[in-house]
């Protein structure tokens, strides 16, 4: 509490004093100020003060303005260029420029651009957008902006891609079947659940691995460590020889029943 106090205190704020739009407007019109011969903000505080009985601070006034939108008008420019006259680097709508290896074009005013693959394919699909997607170029080559050279594509759709090897070298069929395979991934996804696509995904991958010998090699290193350290615990090694047993025992009594069955069927068909 004694640290609001102090605060307001310091600051002199004062709930009587209220911003209008008069006010508001009076500021407005004699924006910029230099061109009406303001100097700095106190000399405009001055005469606010003055026209409308009031007593705001100069950071009262800035916060006002900045909440407002008003542009004071008081910043100076090294530059040299004539207030209302374009920069000499400026650029108009529809120019072309290179950033980072991608061609680039100016779509709107003061600053805006647009990666120059989206907007050909933009203008290619009326109606459609690519935004928060990415277009790219199925032959490789950065500089072919044919309509039937772009496809857009999601960033999902990329990740799943760099997931199944997709590389900048690859040509346009092998870009193709990446892009086809990681579609029919992610749809897969979304039909059997995530849970169950990772599953999926893990079993293929080791249907891929399983028969190589790398991986023969590195299973066959792993089981004997974790071997070795199960015998080197007595209490471990005599729980796995017990399950070990317990094992042989129910697959013994399960193949002794699937017997009895045979045996069974084969004595009323003699019958």
């Amino acid at each position: 509490m004694t640290k609001t106090r102090d605060w307001k205190r310091k600051y002199k704020v004062r709930k009587d004093i209220k911003w209008t739009e008069e006010i508001s407007e009076w500021i407005r019109a004699l924006c910029p100020l230099r061109e009406h011969g303001y100097q700095n903000r106190q000399e405009l505080l001055d005469d606010l003060n003055k026209a409308f009985g009031t007593s705001f601070s100069v950071r009262a006034l800035c916060t006002h303005c900045y909440e407002s939108g008003i542009q004071l008008g008081l910043a100076k420019s090294e530059s040299g260029i004539v207030r209302g006259e374009r920069h000499w680097r400026h650029r108009p709508v529809g120019s072309l420029q290179t950033k980072k290896g991608y061609v680039r074009i100016k779509v709107a005013e003061p600053n805006e651009w647009m990666q120059y693959q989206r907007y050909v394919w933009e203008q290619a699909h009326p109606g459609e957008s690519a935004a928060g997607m990415t277009v790219i170029f199925m032959d490789g080559d950065n500089r072919n902006f044919d309509p039937s050279n772009l496809e857009r594509v999601t960033r999902g759709e990329l990740s799943v891609m760099a997931e199944l090897g997709h590389t900048a070298d690859m040509t346009r069929g092998e870009r193709e079947a990446v892009l086809l395979r990681a579609r029919i991934a992610i749809a897969m996804t979304r039909l059997a659940g995530k849970k169950k696509a990772v599953s999926i995904k893990h079993k293929a991958a080791y249907e891929r691995v399983k028969d190589s010998p790398e991986h023969k090699e590195k299973a066959r290193a792993a089981w004997e460590r974790r071997y070795a350290a199960i015998k080197a615990d007595p209490a471990r090694y005599a729980e796995m020889l017990a399950k070990q047993r317990a094992y042989r025992a129910a697959n013994r009594e399960r193949c002794n029943a699937w017997a009895r069955e045979y045996h069974r069927r084969k004595r009323k068909e003699g019958k």
